[in-house]
This record gives structure tokens, sequence and C-alpha cells, in this order.
């Protein structure tokens, strides 16, 4: 299957240097992504084969809307994204998650499979008086320094975790996936992102309308 992943010059040379490029952890901040991160780790290494012992995986665009990728558009460019790789791999070696459903693991959100099941946790959740800021406070240590640990709290978050399975998936228009390495023989091409005019491989931006999509509210809009 045909992939994109934008990456650093730096990963550039270092993917030509050795023949291959993985994911380098001095790049991860684990106190804003450790919990996600291990989430997506655990999960990955059930079911796509870590031959090396990788640590962290290389995120990469599996399907955009029409595309493999998002299109270029006017704005500020990504830190970081100089270059577009497009690079193939077997289907087996690509743990591919849903776009909109990834968004609720960052702020420790229930994803629910219906709308009654999201009223239904909605209401527990005022049951027990736990409030958004309170379960995002449990995977956000970069924004909180502390968070609920009473009984019916953490089993909440254990409920809450068991939901983001739901976040496997290919049945949606947007989709990303992780590969533990991209060799130099699966790549098809390299693209230099030298104009600075344009932002690439993005979808989180300001709108003309001055506002960022709400994934999550979009995800919602789609449930029945």
């Amino acid at each position: 299957m045909k992939l994109v992943t934008f990456q650093s010059l730096a990963a550039l040379k270092d993917l030509i240097n050795k023949g291959y490029l993985e994911c380098d952890e001095k790049y991860i901040d684990e106190k804003k992504a450790e919990p996600t991160y291990q989430w997506v780790i655990k999960k990955m290494n059930q079911s796509v084969e870590n031959k090396n012992n990788t640590k962290y995986p290389i995120w990469c665009w599996v399907k955009c809307y029409n595309n493999i990728c998002p299109p270029k558009h006017k704005g500020e460019p990504v830190n970081g994204f100089d270059v577009k790789i497009t690079f193939h791999k077997q289907k087996k070696d690509v743990f591919i998650t849903d776009f909109r459903r990834y968004s609720f693991l960052l702020s420790n959100t229930y994803i629910p499979n219906s709308l009654k099941d999201k009223e239904q946790f909605t209401n527990k959740l005022l049951t027990y008086n736990i409030t958004n800021d309170e379960l995002k406070a449990f995977v956000r240590k970069d924004k909180f320094t502390s968070h609920r640990t009473d009984k019916v709290f953490l089993q909440t978050c254990q409920e809450i975790r068991k939901s983001f399975d739901r976040c496997i998936t290919t049945n949606s228009d947007i989709l990303q996936g992780c590969v533990w390495r991209i060799n130099l023989d699966d790549i098809e091409k390299i693209e230099f992102l030298t104009d600075k005019n344009y932002r690439y491989g993005s979808l989180n931006y300001i709108r003309s309308n001055g506002k960022r999509i709400n994934w999550q509210e979009d995800f919602y809009k789609r449930l029945k």
C-alpha cells in the first residue's frame, strides 16, 4: 500500500546514512504524549511485527478524503516538515487508526459507538461528577500537575481506555498509520518542501472562519 510521511531534513539525512529511518525518541514530548503513545505502542506491538524492537513508531498518512494525505494550503509551514516521503508497505506492517477518533485519546475522552451510547456515558460522568478537565489531567502531564485518584474516577478512565479500541479501524475517510521502520527500498519518491508560503501534511489549521475543526464534534455528527 502507498503511504506518505512528512519528515525533517535531519530525518532524511539519517535515512540516507543508515539505509532506514526509525523514530528518534529525542523528538518525543513524553509529558505530552506518553499515555497516548503507550496505548499506540502496546496495540501496535500486538498486531504489527516489531522485528527490530523499535521503541516508537513513525507516523504516516493512509487516506485523507480522496487522497493519501492532506492537500497543501496557504499558511505557515509545519515546523519539521521539510520533505514529503511517499513509500510502500504491506498492509500487515501498518497500524491503522481513524484520525477523528484518535483525537479522543489526546483528551482521554470516551469514544461512543452511537448517539445513545454517547448520552449514556455523558450521564455517567455527570452522576460521578467527573469533568472533562479532570479526565484530560489524567493523560496530559504537560498541562496538569496532578489528577484524581479515587476508585470511581480510575474505573471510569479504564472504561474510556477500552473504548479507544474503536479507533483501530479502516472504516473512515481520514486514516493515519504507524510503521516501525521505513527502508530506502520502500521509498517511491522524496519531495523537498521549499515553498514557505504553504502548509503541508496537516489538517489542524485555522480555517477561513478563524476556527480549527473540532474533530470530536465532527465524529459525533456521523453517529446514529
